[in-house]
């Protein structure tokens, strides 16, 4: 499922994970893959007709079309309540997270309390091609109680989630065909909420 926030959107970040998306244009069909928390981990590059590769991400980044992307978890204000959202961040947006991050002292700083929203989108160019890259802020230090219980259970489910989906993920030779299992969450281009929490 798909859905548009507006740019300004805070969110809590629960998880992150890193995955590979892309387009292959010779076989005019998107690229996908699982979804991990290392490099060094297994994953299994998918296209329509299949699988395309498997490996670590050192054995498969070289096919046609394949991007790294990161793969982030997080609860996010929502109108009047919250929900489970992941950002899916390759290109300039993945350039400007790590970015972000590094700014910040690293990802585990961005554990906690800590609200996060794009606070802005800037042009930027790269030779002919000309696009907006997000710029990530820490909006709020804070969260409300009702956040917190929140942000709690979602981060609960979660890690439920992802501990049976990476063991999934760990197939046998038999099971390298089987569908993926999938968590329905609401997947978000990030698109500027007053202390949102």
């Amino acid at each position: 499922m798909s859905k548009t926030l507006p740019l300004d959107t805070g969110f809590i970040v629960l998880d992150q994970l890193i995955t590979a998306k892309g387009w292959d244009d010779r076989k005019n069909s998107a690229i996908w893959s699982n979804e991990a928390y290392t490099v060094g981990d297994k994953f299994t590059l998918r296209n329509k007709d299949g699988i395309v590769a498997t490996g670590t991400w050192a054995e498969v980044k070289t096919v046609h079309g394949v991007k790294f992307t990161k793969s982030v978890y997080a609860m996010a204000k929502v109108g009047a309540g919250y929900e489970l959202v992941n950002f899916q961040l390759k290109g300039c947006a993945l350039t400007a997270w790590i970015d972000f991050e590094d700014k910040v002292g690293g990802s585990n700083k961005l554990e906690g309390d800590i609200v996060v929203a794009v606070t802005e989108a800037v042009e930027d160019r790269k030779g002919a091609v000309t696009f907006n890259k997000p710029v990530f802020s820490i909006v709020s230090n804070t969260l409300s109680n009702e956040a917190a219980l929140e942000a709690d259970m979602m981060d609960g489910t979660l890690q439920e989630y992802l501990s049976s989906y990476l063991k999934i993920e760990k197939p046998t030779e038999d099971e390298d065909d089987e569908e993926e299992s999938e968590l329905e969450i609401a997947y978000s281009e990030p698109q500027v909420i007053a202390n949102p929490f």
